[in-house]
């Protein structure tokens, strides 16, 4: 309360209403509002409630209702005045714009205020809740009837993801923090350079480049509650329906007294929008009608607008007079008016200066790894560990494709690289077409020329080393949703478009697709990945591979003839073998890079007959020394490894370093390897560097609980492996490699005496290099030195141990 007001706090609730009576009259509205109110309060009973309402005009009913209540007395005028002070955004005229707030109280030389008035009435602090009527009662079932159905529509939203996972493997999906810029987007004469700059990056830096930075957070409440106009701006799949969304799962959940309508429209679905010639026929007709008082409702949308939200998602045209007046604010003035639109449909003569830019940027690294975290779970590491597949979550609609063939019962866990891509891509051309599953490869066949127009600008600008896609002579919308749109000005009165990928693998994928109907270029593209300057190109060939495979979910044979493709695959794959193994041999050195993109590509072929052509040219060996295998790499060479039914593989695995998710993929496949030495100490110097948890006790029962061990290493290997040794259920063989004439270090020794007790036997190794004399002549005398060192440490320490090692000795 004012201090200036102090006279009307001395004032009975009867007197303050007998003062203002005059104004009250005058000005008081929505007159049904205060006669429901002071009915559902019991201050009013329905004899009276009739006869006001039979009055010839407001004035006489305002008189009415004024002199029924002061005739209650006091209890009955505190009762209106709360009502009044609730209502009295719809039941005073608007309060006056001053320039600053005024503290004094209203006088007869000035305008009387009644939202001044109410404000200086002091209220009793009765902490009861009442639920005050805002409106006409017509209008508050009409705002239940939107609110049910704006959540209908969300579920039915989030429910045609959740329909993409498998089995009981559905996730509770819901929103996931997206990355919201208010600031200037970038000066489109910038975008050249930034893009040149990107393309002599390295590859992971530029993949890394498609994930956006944090930003402060901005959160869909904040948005909702602003009672500024916004445009959402974001390439597709960005987010930016996710968003809507969530905004009307907010409004319709959230619990307010107020009395307010929200409204959306999938501007993707025009022909109902493009037919409606009037706000009712767009709201009502529509969106959804009230089931009573269509007029009453109506008129409480006009006269109260600033109670509206509406939203216009995927707005790319002013496709009717309404939605135009609506945008010019010539219908409903003070509404909020919420757009969601691509960069290249911002029209700014009508967006500058009304709306507030936001532009969606899809998903950040730690969003990423959250919304992973709650569609696959564990199984989440299988996409963190490639870059590839991480970076392109940022997309959070290729993100929902990832996880739901990583989930999915029907894929092999996991599945290939590019089914993920075929799959992005018949879901982009589903849910952009609104075309049903069942039709969806009929469709393919009618977008197949400009989908291959497509894909021949994508193979173009892969060969130049360039994200820009230069004259697309494509305009089809639904092709047109795998890319983002660049504005480049060049002068001050042209501003040209061009288009780049939202992800550069995705470019990638789809020049894969032009190579695939142009067979003729693929030699020249094997040879091309060989120089230093189109190596580039080599990250085609793995789509190339899983696209001449039958198998489902299909494209390239409603895109190109069947005849066509098993034509190529008759000679591609040993076209590509023997393009890179003479590579291979030419090299000093093995590049052991080359060998598992081999295998990276026979995996994603899931041909077993290129396998087995792969291993009789590398004649059963695989050399995979000095790499750092992911998950998928080690997937793609345990695939090629299981197709030898009849020859098993020497496997060298020298100075590897793998995951334990990794490892497990190996496993399943060593039955079909040679497990003789050096691979038993290698795999065992693999599990006790890893930092991770390893499955130890299946690799003791691959060789009779044995224990592999170099005797010069470093100290960090030996303490890990006495940790293993300690921990076994069962005493463990432990078996040391000499791979040069030299003594046993004193950390072996060490080592081997704190784990003595946990040790059933030692044995002894050496490199089939050496001369049959020289190997037991060697070992023989490596052995008895080590025992004497052991010996002698064992009788300085403890007895016991001593003469558990004398039991053991040679």
């Amino acid at each position: 309360m004012h201090d200036g007001n102090m006279a009307s706090t001395s004032q009975s609730a009867k007197d303050y209403v007998k003062n203002a009576r005059l104004h009250l009259v005058r000005e008081l509205r929505n007159l049904s509002v205060i006669l429901e109110n002071l009915y559902q309060q019991g201050v009013l009973c329905d004899e009276e409630v009739s006869k006001i309402q039979a009055e010839r005009d407001g004035y006489d009913k305002t008189r009415k209702i004024l002199d029924s209540v002061t005739k209650k007395g006091e209890a009955a005028c505190y009762v209106l005045l709360k009502i009044i002070d609730m209502t009295r955004k719809r039941t005073l005229e608007r309060p006056p714009l001053l320039p600053e707030k005024s503290s004094e109280a209203p006088t007869e030389s000035k305008k009387f205020d009644l939202h001044h008035w109410i404000s200086c009435f002091s209220f009793k602090d009765t902490h009861v809740d009442v639920n005050y009527l805002q409106g006409p009662r017509p209008c508050h079932r009409y705002q239940e009837k939107l609110k049910s159905k704006v959540k209908k529509i969300s579920n039915e939203f989030w429910l045609t993801s959740k329909t993409l996972f498998g089995g009981n493997k559905k996730p509770d999906l819901s929103y996931t923090s997206l990355v919201l810029d208010t600031e200037e987007s970038v000066s489109p004469c910038k975008i050249k350079k930034l893009k040149k700059k990107k393309s002599n990056m390295s590859r992971p830096k530029k993949l890394r480049k498609y994930i956006p930075e944090e930003k402060p957070d901005i959160s869909p409440t904040e948005l909702l509650e602003t009672d500024k106009n916004i445009l959402l701006v974001g390439k597709p799949g960005i987010g930016k329906t996710t968003l809507t969304h969530e905004m009307l799962r907010l409004w319709a959940e959230r619990e307010s007294k107020e009395l307010d309508y929200m409204f959306y429209f999938d501007m993707r679905e025009t022909s109902h929008i493009r037919n409606a010639k009037s706000l009712e026929e767009l709201l009502f007709g529509v969106f959804c009608e009230p089931d009573e008082g269509k007029d009453e409702v109506l008129q409480d949308i006009l006269r109260h607008s600033d109670n509206v939200t509406i939203i216009f998602d995927g707005l790319t045209d002013l496709c009717s007079s309404v939605v135009e007046k609506l945008l010019k604010k010539d219908l409903l003035p003070l509404a909020k008016i919420i757009i969601t639109c691509r960069a290249d449909d911002e029209d700014e003569d009508l967006f500058s200066g009304n709306f507030d830019r936001v532009e969606v940027k899809g998903f950040s690294e730690q969003t990423i790894k959250t919304y992973l975290s709650a569609t696959l779970g564990e199984d989440q590491t299988k996409v963190l560990s490639n870059l590839e597949l991480i970076t392109l979550c940022h997309v959070p609609m290729y993100a929902l494709m990832v996880a739901a063939c990583f989930s999915s019962k029907d894929a092999p866990q996991p599945c290939t690289i590019t089914e993920i891509y075929i799959n992005i891509v018949r879901f982009f051309l589903q849910i952009n077409s609104k075309t049903k599953k069942k039709d969806l490869n009929s469709f393919i066949k009618t977008k197949r020329e400009e989908i291959l127009s497509l894909a021949e600008v994508a193979f173009l600008s892969a060969e130049r080393k360039t994200v820009n896609l230069t004259d697309l002579p494509c305009e089809d919308s639904c092709v047109l949703s795998f890319l983002k749109p660049l504005l480049i000005k060049e002068a001050v009165t042209e501003t040209i478009t061009t288009y780049a990928f939202l992800h550069y693998t995705v470019q990638e994928f789809f020049a894969a697709l032009w190579l695939l109907k142009n067979p003729d270029k693929i030699r020249d593209v094997y040879q091309q990945c060989l120089t230093e300057e189109k190596k580039h190109m080599k990250h085609l060939i793995p789509f190339m591979c899983r696209l001449l495979n039958e198998k489902s979910p299909s494209l390239m044979k409603h895109l190109i003839p069947d005849k066509d493709l098993k034509n190529t695959s008759n000679w591609f794959f040993k076209e590509l073998i023997n393009t890179f193994l003479p590579h291979l041999c030419e090299q000093e050195e093995a590049d052991t890079e080359d060998i598992l993109f081999l295998c990276q590509c026979l995996y994603e072929s899931q041909s077993p007959e290129a396998c087995i052509y792969l291993l009789d040219k590398l004649d059963y060996h695989l050399d995979l020394s000095g790499e750092s295998l992911d998950p998928y790499p080690c997937c793609a060479v345990a695939y090629v490894v299981t197709q030898s039914k009849e020859r098993k593989i020497l496997m060298n695995l020298e100075d590897v370093i793998i995951s334990e998710q990794g490892m497990r993929q190996l496993f399943g496949c060593l039955e079909n390897v040679e497990w003789c030495d050096p691979l038993p100490r290698q795999m065992w110097e693999i599990f006790l560097v890893s930092e991770e948890q390893m499955d130890f006790v299946s690799l003791l029962s691959l060789d009779g609980n044995q224990l592999h061990l170099p005797v010069d290493g470093e100290k960090h290997l030996f303490e890990r492996a006495v940790e293993i040794i300690q921990r076994m259920p069962t005493k463990v063989n432990v078996c040391l490699y000499w791979d040069r004439e030299t003594s046993a270090c004193q950390s072996l020794c060490e080592s081997l005496l704190e784990a003595l007790l946990f040790i059933s036997s030692l044995s002894f190794r050496g490199p089939e290099s050496w001369s049959q004399e020289k190997y037991h002549g060697t070992l023989e005398r490596e052995q008895k030195r080590l025992f004497m060192d052991l010996c002698l440490k064992a009788a300085l320490h403890d007895g016991p141990n001593f003469y558990n090692l004398l039991q053991s000795g040679p």
